[in-house]
């Protein structure tokens, strides 16, 4: 029941359930075994029995979660049998202490299947349960022939031993055996190097996943040798305390939880947690154990004849007491390498308010965003995407999944940030998170202002092009219409002039043709200038110009009022876009809402001029697309550097409301 519940939480229910109950069974077995051990070897324990506990019960437990998952894996039955190993060696080891004859045979050889599996078969089959490659087949067969050779070299030894200082003459012992001792361990240390250079071949040869699903593997190790090292060291330079067998039973369980972490990659563990730890943990570890090294070292020299315990003494509470100043030092530099300054916000906004404030050219200031991001959070690549879809500043190349941070300001969606994981698969934390949500908010006014500056760019561009256009329009005017009529009139004069002194009645019937013709010249011109300027608002003003307006539709159509309350000097382009949004909205509401009342307001306060159009009619329909005249109001208003709202009321109808600053923006 363990293992199967093991399985359902590491990722629903298991399809091999003998596989379940073979590995739930194992580490049973083991449990029993080491309890057993534990029990029976507690009057006299043996240094090492704690490790090979520890062991004994990680080892199954582990390798029944990797097996059961995967039991087509060899791996996990590996450390199911390298965990049972060390389980058998710690009940032999208490039964060799009660006296039990058989167990001091068992006792000499049992240690080994675990630990020549460990080192010189598992390096091949991590994770997959497969050789890196055919070429490597061969090796592995031999590197397990080899473990089970040595073992049998073991179990045939002539004499063995027993308790400490104890020899005892091996019941099944071999004559002979003792001279092949050095040729199987020579043959042993060779299928290790071979199996560890496997591994590093596969590091080498493998893409990135690959190398992620390996990598707590390699920190494991790291951590495991330069720990026990470390002990080494110290009790070899000052003498310290046999601290070796607790050591390896705190490191040594490492190595199977990082295997299965290797094997199963389905974030049983937080990969990321793991993988910070282990790295402060290596560092401290090797940090502290040179301290306590170097403490010993000093005042074993100082005190070692006259107080001969103290160098201890003083390198255990200098260890104690450098420990959590250490550590937080450690964790912080190794949480920059990792993950930049995630640990750090304000350092991160600040630089990101100095990137922006730097800014020498429009955009500029968003490609630093981009950077910033990708520099002080170690990810490969991030952009910013605009409103319409672009990508207006980009680092990297970002992956399809990506982290999409919505930038809104003002209730509006102004664009995106995206964000590549720091490696495939990889999710952002909570930290992240907050950290770059703070960074796409801070974003939104640059992306704001870089929106509106090509928006500026382009309007600056319709203006030159509609100036041109208005001036090809004038030119074809007076060309194709003007001039012609002129042309016209000036023939008709020169035969006017002609019939006068022999038909005065026909000359006169030219002249009054000419008189005709001369007036629809005139009524052009002034259609033409009306174009370029309402003629109305020299003449009355932008009031008075917009009462001609309601008392052109009155008479057909909804009644429109004007309030127009005392206005300052206005400049000719704040009057002449005020008087089409005007005449637009209003003809607006003629045409398309079936309104009885158009009200027109316009007044200035606080620097603007805003002008109001209201109707009792139908309103916008939900699904309603801007037209034309909307758009031309839109435009309008945005050359000025104002703006245009169009909503429907409330109370029912349409509202259009304008705002243009009364100087230029």
């Amino acid at each position: 029941m363990v293992g199967l519940e093991v399985a359902r939480q590491a990722g629903g229910s298991p399809r091999r359930p003998t596989a379940v109950w073979a590995a739930a069974g194992a580490w049973a077995g083991s449990l029993v075994t080491v309890t057993v051990g534990l029990v029976l070897g507690g009057g006299n324990p043996s240094p090492y029995l704690l490790v090979d506990s520890v062991q004994g019960l990680v080892y199954p437990a582990v390798g029944g979660l990797v097996a059961a998952r995967r039991p087509r894996n060899p791996v996990g039955w590996l450390l199911v049998g390298i965990g049972a190993a060390h389980g058998l060696d710690v009940l032999t080891g208490a039964l060799l202490l009660r006296g039990v004859p058989l167990a001091a045979w068992a006792e000499n050889w049992l240690w080994f299947p675990g630990l020549g599996t460990l080192t010189a078969v598992l390096p091949f089959v991590v994770p997959d349960g497969r050789p890196p490659g055919r070429r490597w087949r061969p090796f592995l067969l031999l590197s397990a022939g080899t473990v089970g050779l040595a073992t049998l070299v073991a179990m045939a030894q002539p004499t063995i031993q027993g308790r400490p200082g104890e020899l005892l003459t091996n019941p099944v012992g071999v004559p002979g055996a003792a001279a092949a001792v050095g040729p199987a361990f020579v043959l042993y240390l060779t299928c290790s190097v071979v199996a560890v250079a496997s591994f590093v071949r596969r590091w080498m040869t493998s893409d990135r996943d690959m190398r992620r699903a390996l990598l707590p593997v390699l920190v494991a190790v790291v951590v495991v040798v330069l720990a026990l090292v470390t002990v080494k060291a110290v009790q070899e330079l000052g003498g310290g305390p046999a601290a070796g067998p607790l050591v390896q039973a705190v490191v040594l369980p490492l190595i199977p939880v990082s295997v299965a972490v290797s094997v199963l990659r389905h974030r049983l563990f937080d990969i990321e947690l793991v993988l910070r730890r282990s790295v402060v943990y290596l560092v401290l570890a090797v940090l502290l154990g040179a301290v306590y090294a170097a403490l010993i070292f000093v005042t074993t020299g100082l005190l070692r004849h006259r107080f001969p315990t103290v160098p201890v003494t003083v390198a255990t509470v200098g260890v104690a007491l450098g420990f959590a100043p250490l550590r937080t030092v450690v964790q912080r530099a190794v949480s920059r390498v990792l993950f930049g300054d995630r640990d750090d916000p304000y350092a991160v906004l600040s630089a990101l308010g100095h990137r922006l404030a730097a800014a020498r050219r429009p955009g500029g200031a968003l490609d630093g965003v981009t950077e910033l991001v990708c520099r002080t959070l170690r990810v490969p690549a991030a952009s910013l995407v605009g409103r319409n879809g672009t990508v207006v500043a980009a680092t990297g190349t970002l992956p399809p999944a990506a982290l999409r941070l919505p930038i809104v300001i003002d209730g509006e969606e102004e664009g995106e940030l995206l964000v590549a994981p720091r490696a495939p698969g990889e999710t952002f934390g909570r930290r992240d998170r907050e950290l770059l949500e703070d960074l796409a908010r801070s974003a939104g006014p640059a992306l704001r202002s870089d929106r509106l500056a090509a928006e500026l760019r382009r309007s600056r561009e319709r203006l030159v092009a509609a100036r041109e256009e208005e001036r090809r329009r004038l030119r074809r005017d007076l060309h194709d219409g003007l001039g012609p009529a002129l042309a016209a009139i000036t023939l008709q004069l020169d035969v006017a002039e002609a019939q006068l002194t022999r038909d005065i009645r026909a000359a006169g019937e030219l002249l009054a043709e000419v008189r005709r013709s001369a007036a629809h010249v005139v009524a052009d011109m002034r259609r033409v200038v009306s174009d370029l300027r309402p003629a109305e608002l020299d003449d009355l003003g932008l009031p008075a110009a917009l009462d001609r307006v309601a008392e052109r539709i009155s008479p057909g159509g909804p009644a429109v009022s004007v309030r127009c309350a005392p206005l300052p000097a206005l400049s000719a382009a704040v009057e002449v876009a005020a008087y089409r949004i005007v005449q637009e909205a209003v003809t607006n509401a003629v045409r398309h809402s079936g309104a009885r009342r158009v009200t027109v307001d316009v007044a200035a306060r606080d620097g603007e001029l805003t002008v109001c159009v209201q109707d009792d009619g139908t309103g916008l329909r939900p699904d309603a697309v801007p037209g034309v005249g909307t758009e031309s109001m839109r435009e309008r208003a945005a050359e000025l550097g104002g703006a245009v709202d169009t909503r429907s009321r409330a109370a029912g109808g349409t509202q259009v409301a304008a705002r243009l600053p009364l100087e230029p923006r």
